[in-house]
């Protein structure tokens, strides 16, 4: 028998357990994978793999591109460069959000993101649907049934941003969480206590430059909205998932939550892990603003702690790429600040180098939240395991190989990288998607073909 791709004798890691494989792709799809062998079967093209790491393509559950701002203003990253980014990286499927106002039907936001990004996007693509203006919502559990139906089972809702219109009230949100539970559906929740950010921001955005973020986001505007919401959960009986989780007292609370019994789930990114609130003390600190901000030492070592120990589940991006022009527009008051950070090249080898290289998770661990967590959470029912009959997606790493970062050579459309000058780990050798190589070396093999495809998705799985 021949196949349309062979990746000959690298190391895989399958069932939690690692070994030397050979792993055999036809129509897109793995339709072996066996022990390696002196005289594998033929294939169209082989890829010798001795040597590196062969794992499951990454899941990005947590993505912003071409997010909208304002009237004719987006953010950096399109659908184009930032799946770009996210290929040469290691990330064969993202989920990003859609972008309809309050009160407006999560279904038509749906199809208009869907109809946005077709056709544009090297990685697989999917939305998660804003649920935001509940109570202008025409029957709103209705809408979010045609969603679900739709292939979107999952719903962003914020406990800030009220002048925006996104702060959902506690009412609100408990009908939602009832909604979702009875329609297998999961709430995704950014948890910031919006008034008493608000409060403090008044007080000192006009003085503090950029240390006004930490200074108007503490720890405890995150932790109280975490357990408010965990509360709210409780009593409706639904899940719910936390997302870009930064403080050490979050990542606590839900451990407590999970240990009662609740379903609560909770997600950080490479930023709260690696960097720490001296960003904001170098020069164009700036920068570094993202929402939550960026905390201390003692946050990225209990987040690592939880991601280990599997009191978080998913590692994702909350990528939102600027320019240095973007970001300049504050002029030194946080609240004309934008706030994001690009993260879509370099989730894998951060992952890789911060947590797996340096000992903080095992390898195992790292592909756990990386790849099989956000897919059986988010519902993507054939990504993120190396088994027969899923897609054949997978980012081919080599572990010795050293790339030091550098905003110029990566896919971001952005002149600036919070990982700049570092030395990382992970950046893939090669990224295959459906059984075709997409990116090697960071670079893509054919930039003209957009071979991505909308994912529907299954009902999510609460682990």
């Amino acid at each position: 028998m021949s196949f349309d791709l062979a990746i000959l004798g690298g190391k895989t890691v399958i069932g939690g357990k690692a070994a030397v494989k050979d792993i055999f792709v036809s129509g897109g799809r793995i339709a072996a994978v066996r022990p390696a062998a002196k005289t594998p079967p033929r294939a169209v093209r082989s890829i010798d793999a001795r040597g590196l790491l062969v794992l499951p393509g990454v899941i990005d559950a947590h993505a912003h591109f071409r997010l909208k701002l304002g009237p004719g203003r987006y953010t950096a990253d399109d659908f184009t460069s930032g799946s770009a980014a996210a290929v040469c990286g290691g990330t064969t499927t993202f989920i990003d959000y859609t972008g309809q106002g309050p009160g407006e039907d999560p279904l038509k936001g749906l199809k208009d993101r869907v109809k946005e990004a077709e056709g544009r996007c090297y990685a697989d693509f999917s939305f998660h649907c804003m649920l935001t203006g509940w109570d202008r919502l025409k029957d709103p559990a209705g809408r979010m049934r045609a969603a679900v139906r739709a292939g979107a089972p999952t719903f962003k809702m914020f406990t800030a941003y009220g002048a925006r219109g996104l702060l959902a009230a506690d009412a609100s949100l408990t009908a939602a969480l009832e909604a979702a539970g009875r329609l297998g559906a999961l709430v995704c929740v950014h948890a910031e206590n919006g008034p008493v950010i608000d409060f403090l921001t008044g007080i000192f955005a006009p003085s503090k430059g950029i240390q006004a973020l930490p200074l108007s986001r503490p720890p405890f505007t995150e932790t109280e909205a975490v357990g408010r919401v965990a509360g709210l959960a409780a009593a409706s009986g639904a899940p719910v998932y936390f997302v870009h989780l930064s403080a050490s007292g979050s990542a606590a609370l839900v451990a407590a939550a999970r240990a009662a019994g609740l379903k609560v789930m909770g997600e950080t990114c490479p930023q709260y892990l690696a960097l720490d609130e001296s960003c904001f003390r170098v020069k164009d600190g700036h920068l570094y603003s993202c929402c939550p901000p960026i905390r201390t030492k003692e946050d990225n070592a209990a987040l690592w702690r939880a991601l280990r120990q599997g009191r978080l589940q998913v590692l994702a991006t909350d990528n939102c790429t600027f320019t240095r022009e973007q970001k300049a527009a504050w002029g030194g008051d946080i609240r004309k600040l934008p706030m994001g950070l690009p993260g879509a090249q370099t989730l894998l080898a951060t992952a890789y180098t911060y947590g797996v290289k340096a000992g903080k998770i095992s390898l195992a661990k790292m592909i756990q939240v990386l790849c099989e967590n956000p897919a059986r959470i988010m519902g993507l029912s054939s990504k993120g395991f190396i088994k027969p009959g899923l897609d054949a997606d997978f980012a081919i790493i080599d572990p010795s190989a050293p790339v030091k970062a550098d905003w110029r050579k990566m896919q971001h459309n952005t002149d600036f990288s919070p990982w700049q000058g570092r030395k990382l780990y992970g950046f893939p050798k090669y990224t295959v998607l459906r059984g075709a190589v997409v990116a090697e070396s960071g670079e893509l093999t054919a930039p003209k073909t957009f071979g991505g495809r909308f994912q529907r998705r299954s009902k999510p799985e609460i682990i």
